[in-house]
């Protein structure tokens, strides 16, 4: 069974949301891993279907703008389709996430079929290929335009957990994004900020390698640019001790207002 555009109904968890009763961005990014997967499985291909023909979908990169505020309990809709689909490999999918018709999010994901185990890219059947056809509705998401002003770079380091791994047994892609906050968070208490206060407005993330159980990481996080008076643009980039993991864009506020201060925590 295909279509074209999935429509999905969805709400977050009560745990993807700070003291503040604001989403956070990585669970935001999970919500539109589920809105895929779902509509991975209406299209007739559920994981165990993966698994059983040895093959994956892997997040390469992916680009995700917020929009209005969700607060929980809120009923979501999602609308998800694939974009472009090429050499049978390389899927664009697009998640749009409303409320009352309202854009709450706006996410392009860009996919890599995979062999199972090895992970490396590796062409679809073309049963597949008929499942995931692309169709055109709307652009692709874009991260926004900014000034640029370099300022201080922060490093933050940890272990990878055992139970973070996700079915394909590495960190889950939007665990990165997790990791970027936590560095923006960690500087923020650094300079008197409530890093509750954090309000994420965009992130785009390219992933370069997976991140494995008891492997180190290091993000190391700067600022280069604004936009307005208010909005800091931070470039971050995670290592292992096997090299270049990810590299990440993210674009953020304070939810009071006040968000030049956090600009200012970068010198």
């Amino acid at each position: 069974m295909t279509n074209l555009v999935w429509e999905l109904p969805l709400a977050l968890p009560r745990n993807a949301f700070t003291a503040y009763e604001s989403p956070r961005a990585g669970d935001m990014w999970r919500l539109c891993q589920d809105v895929a997967t779902r509509a991975s499985i209406r299209s007739g291909w559920p994981p165990s279907r993966f698994r059983e023909e040895g093959v994956a979908f892997v997040v390469y990169k992916m680009t995700l703008v917020h929009g209005v505020h969700s607060s929980y309990g809120t009923a979501l809709a999602a609308e998800t389709w694939v974009s472009r689909l090429r050499r049978r490999t390389l899927c664009t999918r697009e998640v749009r996430i409303r409320a009352g018709g309202r854009l709450v999010a706006a996410a392009t994901q860009e996919w890599a079929h995979v062999d199972g185990e090895t992970l490396k890219p590796k062409q679809g059947s073309a049963e597949a290929a008929a499942a995931f056809a692309a169709t055109e509705r709307e652009p692709s998401v874009t991260m926004p335009a900014f000034d640029g002003l370099p300022g201080d770079e922060d490093e933050f380091a940890f272990e990878m957990w055992q139970t973070w791994a996700d079915p394909l047994a590495h960190a889950n892609h939007p665990a990165y994004v997790d990791w970027c906050d936590e560095a923006t968070s960690r500087r923020m208490v650094a300079a008197g900020l409530d890093p509750v206060l954090l309000r994420p407005l965009a992130e785009q993330v390219t992933f370069r390698r997976a991140v494995l159980p008891g492997e180190r990481v290091t993000v190391r996080t700067k600022r280069i640019g604004t936009i307005g008076a208010d909005t800091i643009v931070l470039a971050h980039r995670l290592e292992t001790e096997q090299g270049a993991a990810a590299e990440a864009t993210s674009v953020r506020t304070l939810a009071d207002g006040s968000g030049e201060r956090l600009i200012s925590a970068w010198g």
